[in-house]
């Protein structure tokens, strides 16, 4: 199977709209927007995301995106979808109306697929610099590896910390940039279909953490016979949620990246960030996983089924990355000038562990490993043992009676 072919699984008929077509929009853009002629238009680059086809197109002397999303076809197209995308809209608006952080410019946008392309698109500005996740791991000629990582991270908090300012009573999506006049959005979020086309699905808005968690838990075993896992999961899980800082009744909501990970961090030569991207299907969040939350590259060591240390050489080791969140945390704490959330980041790895683990059962069991191999400062092996043992009703009662008490105080410290 081709590339191509590949992509086509995604993205349908997407893959196929001419360069032409591109161009014809893109020239028409910049007509109405600059007012320019928009001439010696071409597609400089066309990348294929998870969820979007970004094009990159060149017109004269400037260069603007136009971003197309995977639900633009078949089933995918639905009202849902269409909300979603204007939810981006108003979020990137609301953004760079308010702040300095660096997002892309929304030039022009169209929910239907009644245009030049035929299909939904956003078409914004082009974000010069590098993706960091193309030089975490690459030796700069200009700096040190170490400076060069520490200066992503300290722009970066004095970017995130400018979202402090605003905040929620509930959890859903942003629909308008007058924030006094409107109520928030359901939330939004991507979803396979049957038939293989990405779709948004919708749910809430809610007023609590908890009301979201129970509305989009996974529920692959509820109605099925549990294993030895599975009953080790849930008995996990429900001894930790109660506990955990994601259940705060008393927390108020607050804006933060959708995918705060290195490929849609973008910096220069010395580690300045010069864009954010990747806005589609933002919530307002609580705040342990808010805005003032560790950046997720440095916390893979807390969601294992996608850490590959020490296998992988793009991989940093525990004790790098716990530096890293140590360096984070003075980073943001500054940034804020003592205010905000930020005593909410210190332990925003464990929160957003916790979390994945909800909503998640493909990376439920080994993040609750983790959490008995943090709890009992025991090794992995033995971890698994242990929760093999709970799921069979082999661990003694008095055992888990401890365990419990110490899982307890890994993922419920709150600030003071």
């Amino acid at each position: 199977m081709s590339y191509i072919d590949s992509e086509r699984e995604v993205f349908g008929p997407l893959v196929d709209i001419p360069e032409e077509s591109l161009v014809l929009l893109a020239s028409d853009i910049c007509k109405r927007v600059f007012n320019a002629p928009g001439t010696n238009g071409k597609r400089v680059a066309q990348v294929f995301g998870s969820y979007n086809i970004v094009n990159i197109m060149q017109l004269d002397d400037f260069k603007l995106v136009i971003r197309i999303p995977a639900n633009g076809w078949g089933s995918g197209k639905t009202e849902a979808a269409a909300r979603a995308l204007e939810s981006q809209v108003a979020t990137m608006h609301l953004i760079a109306q308010n702040t300095s952080i660096p997002v892309p410019q929304i030039y022009d946008f169209d929910t239907t697929d009644y245009n030049s392309i035929g299909a939904p698109y956003i078409c914004m500005s082009f974000i010069p610099g590098t993706p960091a996740s193309q030089v975490w791991f690459r030796d700069s000629d200009i700096m040190r590896r170490e400076e060069l990582r520490l200066n992503i991270l300290r722009s970066l908090a004095g970017a995130m910390a400018q979202l402090s300012q605003f905040t929620f009573d509930k959890m859903g999506s942003i629909s308008s940039v007058d924030l006094s006049s409107t109520s928030l959005s359901p939330c939004y979020a991507w979803y396979e279909g049957d038939d293989g086309t990405m779709q948004v699905v919708t749910s809430g808005p809610f007023d609590s953490t908890i009301a979201h968690l129970d509305a989009n838990h996974d529920r692959n075993n509820e109605d099925n016979e549990y294993n030895e896992w599975d009953k080790a999961e849930k008995k996990i899980m429900d001894a930790i949620i109660p506990f955990s800082v994601i259940n705060d009744k008393l927390c108020h909501f607050v804006l933060c990246h959708p995918d705060l990970d290195s490929q849609n961090v973008m910096v220069d030569d010395q580690g300045n960030v010069t864009g954010l991207i990747d806005w589609d299907m933002t919530t307002t969040m609580p705040q342990c996983l808010g805005y003032a939350a560790y950046p997720s590259w440095i916390t893979r060591d807390w969601d294992p089924i996608v850490y590959g240390w020490p296998y992988e050489d793009a991989e940093d080791s525990p004790e790098t990355l716990e530096r890293y969140r140590s360096y984070y945390h003075d980073q943001i704490i500054r940034a804020l000038g003592w205010k905000g959330d930020w005593k909410f980041t210190e332990y925003s790895h464990i929160a957003r562990a916790v979390w994945i683990a909800t909503l998640s059962k493909r990376n439920r069991l080994e993040i609750c490993r983790k959490l008995v191999q943090v709890a009992l400062d025991t090794g992995k092996d033995n971890a698994l043992d242990i929760l093999y043992d709970i799921g069979t009703d082999y661990y003694a009662e008095e055992d888990w009676d401890e365990l419990k008490t110490k899982l307890r105080q890994v993922v419920s410290p709150r600030p003071n």
